[in-house]
């Protein structure tokens, strides 16, 4: 199990430095703008929805869904929030 988390980070390494050599990081500034505002916008919206108990938590999987889709994984987390709650 420890050979398969040394080549997945070894892996990541490699394609970062890719991404470095060759001067692509403008998608990377993308997702991680999306990640920004999409936990600022998680953060604001439970403060108003937290009444109703409708309410996403804050961790690297809904951070992660925010940060590749945008606005429509913004607006899965709370749809499927609503549907579970």
């Amino acid at each position: 199990m420890d050979i398969i988390i040394w080549a997945m980070i070894a892996f990541g390494l490699v394609f970062f430095a890719y991404l470095l050599y060759t001067g692509q990081f403008r998608w990377l500034f993308g997702v991680v703008r999306n990640m920004v505002l999409g936990v600022v916008g998680i953060l604001g919206l439970n403060i108003l929805l937290s009444g109703m108990g409708l309410a996403v938590g804050v961790n690297i999987i809904t951070v992660l869904v925010v940060g590749l889709l945008g606005i429509p994984g913004f607006l899965f987390l709370y749809a499927a929030q609503l549907i579970v709650a």
